[in-house]
């Protein structure tokens, strides 16, 4: 009887691939998307607008950007908040593990991100994981504690980066966001 073992991608067959292609390393699994879409986009960019106003704008990124968890997952979250000590060199191509990460969930990325790549940034030591979704209008908070939950009436407060607090009603601006 002839067996074979489902071969896994690592972070080293992650760093051949071509600067600028949009993938993910999930436990394994080389996973290449499309590039978001324009509303997608939109509210990345006004959660961007929002943090770096309260953080040095060095500290918050949006995608693309590699977050290196562990040999077999190297992450891109929507935006990213580094820890306040952050130094990052020109040409450094490392971050260090975030301190919060935001995913806008869109329909043929939400059931990854909320049961793969949480646990995967809870895991690495990442202390806050929100997830934003456009279409209902609701927002999650993960902690190593649990979960909060919330709708588009309720601010989302974060407790790791001081006065940052998201009300997913103006973030959306109810009735653009069409499925």
């Amino acid at each position: 009887m002839v067996t074979t073992k489902e071969a896994k991608f690592t972070e080293s067959d992650y760093l051949l691939l071509p600067e600028g292609l949009r993938a993910e390393l999930l436990d394994g699994m080389l996973l290449k998307e499309p590039a978001p879409t324009f509303w997608h986009q939109t509210v990345v960019g006004r959660i961007h607008l929002q943090i770096a106003a309260l953080v040095e704008p060095t500290r918050v990124v949006v995608s693309p950007i590699d977050v290196f968890v562990d040999r077999y997952n190297v992450l891109q979250p929507d935006v990213l908040v580094t820890p306040e000590d952050t130094v990052i060199r020109l040409g450094q191509a490392r971050v260090p593990i975030p301190i919060l990460v935001l995913e806008v969930l869109s329909p043929s990325t939400a059931s990854r991100d909320r049961d793969q790549k949480v646990a995967i940034y809870l895991g690495a030591g990442i202390r806050e994981v929100w997830l934003i979704d456009p279409l209902a209008a609701t927002g999650e908070i993960h902690t190593s504690e649990g979960i909060e939950y919330f709708t588009k009436s309720d601010p989302m407060e974060s407790a790791v980066v001081k006065g940052l607090v998201l009300n997913l009603e103006e973030l959306l601006r109810a009735g653009q966001f069409c499925p």
